[in-house]
């Protein structure tokens, strides 16, 4: 069965814009596909970091107004001003264990709908999916005990779950995202979505990659 592959990460905020375009092709196509979401480690090990203060606020205010303008996807006043006064470690290793943990149980929701809700509690809400306080806003959205689901997320088995998408990404060439494939064959991936890019164009990227198949 083909399969379409998403290379996202929870602080990318051009992912934030995509995975609604995403959303609505799981939802044209999901019993036609297989659909997997993968974390791609953008920020992790050494290149963890932490933002904050008025000059990183006002810099991503505007780097993100461009996002805006291409996309329509609106910032909130929350994320900024999180970023002005409290700064925010950025560690994508904590949300890609959290997906791991998310797509091992058993929930009539889906990973795409999981990362969107996930990416707006960070854009829209400005809290921080490195903090255990997070999981407690977003999992409510999806009927699941935020305690159980954070304990899960500290075990080994998710840590190494998350290293194992980050190596898959890396695998696939995805060195910045978001990354969207279309798998035909065991062997063959076409990448279909290198960044942003609109519903429409990938419809037809994957209609043609059906006949040619």
């Amino acid at each position: 069965m083909k399969k379409l592959i998403y290379i996202y990460d929870a602080y990318c905020p051009w992912c934030y814009a995509f995975t609604s375009v995403v959303g609505q092709l799981y939802e044209n196509y999901h019993e036609e596909f297989k659909f997997e979401v993968l974390s791609g480690g953008m920020l992790i090990d050494d290149r963890v970091q932490k933002i904050g203060g008025v000059e990183a606020s006002k810099r991503l205010r505007t780097s993100y107004q461009s996002i805006t303008d291409r996309t329509g996807v609106g910032f909130g006043e929350a994320f900024f001003e999180a970023v002005q006064k409290k700064g925010m470690v950025m560690n994508s290793e904590i949300p890609a264990r959290a997906l791991a943990v998310f797509r091992e149980l058993d929930t009539p929701y889906s990973a795409i709908s999981f990362v969107h809700q996930l990416l707006k509690t960070l854009f829209l809400k400005g809290h921080n999916p490195a903090e255990e306080d997070f999981y407690r806003d977003l999992l409510p959205h999806f009927q699941l005990d935020a305690e159980y689901f954070i304990e899960k997320m500290q075990e080994e088995y998710y840590q190494q779950l998350a290293r194992y998408d980050f190596a898959l990404a890396k695998q696939l060439q995805a060195d910045a995202f978001p990354r969207l494939y279309f798998q035909t064959s065991d062997t063959y991936f076409h990448l279909i979505a290198k960044g942003y890019s609109d519903y429409e164009r990938i419809v037809q990227i994957i209609e043609k990659i059906k006949v040619e198949k």
